[in-house]
């Protein structure tokens, strides 16, 4: 038995004792004793309350016992383990279209005047540099953009190695320019002097530095010694070494280069070496000196 539970009995048990002396029945007739004094009464009582509980304590007769209430026991429920889930939003990257329409090249791009190989270039466009599309030609294969090199004016780039970006259903088409008209051009040098005995002629090199094409030739070369002129024209391009024809070219492309002499016809039949020679050199775009003519004249001593 607890400390506590065997003071408690013995509280309760000194209450009883006390009220059940408070109304004894008074029909006793032996003589009473003495009365005591309200003192003495309770020290009385409290004495044999105490005798009979020192007698329960140790096992003698006394107050019964009462049986001893169950421990409690407690039970311990865990809590719930609480997992926090944590939902991400993803990012959303927003992808900024360019007003209007946009290029790029991928390697360096000549501008031109025109859409094509026939204009003239005056400018280029540098890789991965971004520039504004004002125009396209009727074929789509040309852009027209702000001269690179030149803000003040516009010109043409090349598509193929273009990436567009933007709006290109919105870029008006232009009407390309007229095609120049090629200026015509060459140049002509003195080789030397061939002989095919007894005859006598001039090895010349030509070079077309224009934009045309050359297809016939007019050589009239003048011996200013002896005032004797020949005239050699040919509907292409025919050089000699000595007695043999080395090769005869039909024409001259632009930037393409040829051998020239006056033979057959045209040579001498002397020996011209130290004298003064005028040389006149006419080109014309057609066969039979016909088309676009350009002439030269040439002044050496063999």
């Amino acid at each position: 038995m607890s400390a506590r539970r065997f003071r408690a009995i013995c509280v309760y048990t000194l209450i009883a004792i006390v009220q059940a002396a408070c109304f004894l029945p008074s029909t006793i007739t032996s003589q009473p004793p003495p009365p005591l004094d309200g003192t003495a009464a309770m020290q009385t009582a409290v004495a044999g309350v105490a005798s009979t509980l020192t007698q329960a304590a140790q096992g003698g007769p006394g107050l019964i016992q009462p049986s001893p209430l169950p421990e409690a026991t407690m039970t311990s429920t865990p809590l719930p383990t609480l997992t926090s889930t944590v939902t991400l939003t993803p990012t959303v990257t927003l992808t900024l279209t360019p007003e209007g329409a946009f290029i790029s090249v991928s390697t360096e791009t000549k501008c031109r005047l025109g859409p094509g190989k026939a204009y003239d270039q005056v400018g280029g466009l540098v890789a991965d540099n971004s520039v504004q599309v004002f125009g396209r030609d009727p074929s789509g294969q040309y852009y027209y953009i702000r001269n690179p090199n030149d803000p003040t004016s516009f010109c043409w780039v090349w598509a193929f190695y273009a990436t567009p970006v933007g709006n290109f259903a919105a870029v008006p088409i232009f009407t390309p320019p007229a095609t120049p008209t090629p200026a015509p051009g060459f140049t002509v040098s003195y080789i030397g002097l061939t002989t095919c005995a007894p005859q006598f002629a001039f090895r010349f090199l030509i070079t077309n530095t224009g934009g045309v094409t050359w297809e016939s030739i007019r050589i009239v070369v003048t011996d200013n010694a002896t005032a004797t002129s020949t005239t050699h024209i040919l509907d292409a391009f025919r050089a000699h070494n000595g007695c043999v024809i080395e090769i005869t070219q039909s024409d001259l492309m632009p930037g393409e280069s040829g051998n020239v002499a006056n033979i057959n016809p045209g040579q001498f039949n002397y020996n011209p070496t130290g004298h003064s020679i005028t040389a006149t050199f006419t080109l014309c775009t057609g066969n039979g000196l016909g088309g676009t003519c350009v002439s030269q004249t040439l002044n050496f001593t063999p």
